[in-house]
């Protein structure tokens, strides 16, 4: 698409979002935040990313029509699918390069340590800082990749404090609701062995955020005391890509995702559910009685749409979220180490600092 088309998407967003924004702004709950480099470097920044997200989009829709071309044969699939998780988690295969995370391996006997197995944690959070569960985004069907187990440490050594990555069932094989309930289990885990809900913080990027918020819905109903806060990284919250983001975003180079392969994820994840099931969408769900949320994302992002929903709803259910969002080219900026990473790891730790309430076990 040439770069007059890339404008025109620009403006027609613009259009449709900015209004909404400004009144997300007046109101305190969204604010945008500039990337601070020279004319020069801007302009290498919007290049670069361009490319890389031209790389992506290529990849992942090379990879789909593969997939597609398996689905005669359960046997095929099934070991495509193997084949394709074990590459990803090992950073054998990946849309761009990245590097192991120090002290991790490719297998899962090596991510971080879930809620059950390790018993000094309640020690830790009673007396230390808090911990934050966290569910990285794989479209729901992929676990976590190298390049996430990377940004996952870096945003630990942050905001200080223990960051355990929650393993969650994935489709097609465990569709909806698998993932949320597996998440609401490792949650409740914490709880029983002592934690105080003051404490945790729950945390994810891209489709992980449906996976958390559905799991909060269903702590919600079941009664249960809810985290300290929430913290999402470039949001998906509604899987019936309504927003408007989706149509612009998918028709320029602003974004390495398309509707294609958003609608892909959602289709293999919710099967029969439907697509506005607030459990699966959160932007449908009633967000009253939720803790608070910090978003954050960039305008260029194919979920930015989300991202202002869940705020609008928020402020009509009296739930207080926050989005702060940047001008980057990339989508979920935090995954590669840069100043504005560095800036909204800044603002995360405040966050906690705010809504934190320590408190013995």
């Amino acid at each position: 698409m040439s770069q007059t088309g890339i404008s025109a998407n620009s403006d027609i967003l613009s259009n449709l979002t900015g209004p909404r924004l400004a009144m997300l702004e007046a109101t305190d709950l969204a604010r945008r935040y500039r990337i601070k480099t020279g004319l020069f470097g801007r302009g290498l920044e919007q290049l670069i990313a361009r490319a890389e997200n031209r790389i992506i989009e290529r990849i992942l829709i090379s990879r789909l029509k593969f997939a597609l071309r398996q689905a005669g044969s359960l046997e095929a699939a099934e070991l495509h699918i193997s084949q394709m998780r074990g590459g990803y988690e090992s950073g054998a295969v990946e849309t761009l390069p990245s590097f192991l995370p120090r002290g991790l391996t490719a297998s899962n006997r090596d991510l971080p340590r879930q809620p059950n197995d390790n018993p000094s944690h309640r020690k830790h959070a009673a007396s230390n800082r808090p911990i934050i569960l966290y569910v990285a985004g794989g479209g729901f069907i992929m676990p976590p990749s190298r390049k996430q187990k990377t940004m996952v440490q870096r945003f630990s050594e942050a905001v200080n404090c223990e960051i355990l990555m929650v393993a969650h069932r994935l489709a097609p094989e465990h569709p909806f609701p698998a993932a949320p309930l597996d998440f609401a289990a490792r949650y409740l885990g914490l709880l029983e062995q002592g934690h105080r809900p003051e404490n945790i913080f729950l945390a994810a990027d891209t489709a992980g955020a449906s996976i958390v918020l559905g799991a909060l819905q269903l702590l919600l109903e079941d009664g249960t005391d809810l985290p300290a806060g929430i913290i999402l990284f470039s949001p998906w919250c509604d899987l019936s890509l309504s927003g408007w983001s989706y149509i612009t975003r998918s028709m320029s180079s602003q974004s390495p995702f398309r509707m294609e392969t958003a609608a892909f994820c959602a289709r293999l994840y919710l099967r029969d559910e439907p697509v506005t099931s607030p459990l699966a969408s959160p932007v449908f769900a009633d967000q009253s009685g939720w803790p608070p949320i910090l978003i954050h994302t960039s305008e260029n992002d194919l979920h930015f749409d989300d991202a202002i929903r869940m705020a609008e709803n928020g402020q009509k259910h009296g739930c207080d979220v926050r989005i702060n969002y940047w001008d980057s080219p990339r989508h979920h900026l935090e995954r590669l180490s840069s100043e504005a990473a560095a800036q909204s790891f800044r603002e995360v730790n405040g966050f906690i600092n705010r809504h934190w309430r320590p408190g013995t076990a």
